[in-house]
């Protein structure tokens, strides 16, 4: 009889819900799993939660509300009082309930301090962890009104506290990239985390083909796939390197975004570049729509503080796409500077910019690094090789808990 692992997450769009969708398929591949997503509460005004300006909602505590997120079947779960954020990592009744029927609890988070939640279950736990909580909020932390701060600033550092514990708890961490390793490392008291890439569909995102669009009838672009609106992105320095070559001498692919959209501030800074008729917003797109759009792509660009590791930055190179990234963290592990593509300082406008004017103006460059970058994507992060991480790591967890 299969083993039935909860698959606890707190999002199922951008990275963490790329992370997820790729443990069910693996899971649901192998033949020997079961698993069920969870879905927590993130938000102040979650409608499953039993909320603190909601009174009424006090005597029916958190419920569960069963979903789909493009195919993906979910049951979410309320939190108590979520307008406090440290209560969405405590333990409820309903939670409790439903992870108590599985055989393995999978965590699948950006940071820690969810695997609180089963705090009171003698189960398996093992979790896959993108980046540290300080990690996630540093480009966050002085943004809006002083008020808001700081009140973050509280908030974060009880979100510290959980992280710490949850760490500790975990039967088995997972770190997505190095560099996440070295971050949380600190906090394992002399444990070790095992590595662990998201794998990537080296079918689905594939290099361009004789049979697709001809070259002459294709538009030229730049593509950046990213969370736009998210700080840590630092989209801002991206459009003004861009802006930079744009309106300079030199032709320029246009630059199309792809995700969640810009904020206010980053529209209004495209309009005040004068780069609005060569920047588009395509708004999410997924799977062989998001595919398609990598294969036109003359190359990919991410200007993040910050990255786990980059899950779009695998996506490029498996699509045959050169690379440039800022030296942010995760990218590291996938994109060798002048081999796969450019690493250039986090911040650093004028060499983001320089590192995609020299794609942008070689083909042979960006042809080569795509070739490159192709060979790194089925190698390293293909979902078999990537996906035997966890089917490893679940049977070490069932022995250990046998004996």
């Amino acid at each position: 009889m299969p083993l039935r692992v909860a698959l606890v997450t707190h999002e199922l769009t951008g990275g963490v819900g790329t992370m997820t969708r790729f443990v069910h398929r693996v899971l649901s591949e192998s033949g020997r799993f079961d698993s069920r997503v969870i879905l927590l509460a993130t938000s102040a005004g979650d409608s499953a939660s039993a909320r603190l300006r909601r009174p009424a909602t006090w005597s029916r505590g958190p419920v569960l509300v069963e979903g789909e997120e493009r195919g993906l079947s979910y049951v979410r779960v309320g939190a108590w009082l979520s307008e406090l954020e440290f209560q969405r990592y405590r333990p409820r009744r309903a939670l409790t309930g439903i992870l108590e029927r599985f055989d393995i609890i999978q965590f699948v988070c950006g940071t820690a301090p969810w695997v609180e939640v089963s705090r009171e279950l003698d189960k398996p736990k093992c979790l896959w962890v993108a980046t540290t909580n300080a990690g996630d909020r540093a480009s966050r932390a002085a943004e809006g009104p002083l008020a808001r701060r700081a009140w973050s600033s509280v908030m974060r550092a009880a979100a510290e506290v959980y992280e710490t514990r949850a760490l500790r708890a975990a039967d088995s961490v997972l770190a997505l990239s190095p560099y996440t390793m070295r971050s949380i490392q600190p906090k394992l008291r002399g444990r070790t985390a095992s590595l662990a890439f998201c794998g990537v569909d080296t079918e689905l995102f594939r290099p361009r083909r004789e049979y697709d669009l001809p070259e002459q009838a294709r538009p030229r672009y730049i593509l950046c796939v990213a969370r736009l609106s998210d700080a840590r992105k630092n989209v801002a320095m991206l459009l003004r390197a861009y802006a930079s070559l744009a309106l300079g001498p030199e032709p320029m692919p246009d630059l199309y975004l792809v995700g969640e959209p810009l904020s206010a501030a980053g529209a209004k800074l495209v309009e005040t570049l004068g780069i609005a008729d060569r920047v588009r917003s395509l708004g999410p797109k997924h799977d062989e729509e998001l595919a398609r759009l990598y294969r036109g792509a003359e190359f990919f660009v991410l200007s993040s503080d910050e990255e786990g590791l980059g899950i779009v930055i695998l996506e490029a190179m498996a699509s045959g796409l050169a690379v440039v990234s800022t030296a942010s963290g995760g990218p590291d592990v996938a994109v060798t500077d002048g081999e796969t593509g450019f690493l250039t300082p986090v911040g650093n406008q004028e060499a983001l910019a320089g590192a995609m004017r020299s794609l942008a103006v070689d083909s042979e460059l960006r042809n080569r690094f795509g070739r490159e970058g192709r060979k790194v994507a089925e190698a390293r992060f293909s979902l078999r090789s990537a996906g035997e991480v966890f089917l490893d790591q679940y049977d070490r967890l069932v022995v250990s808990q046998q004996t």
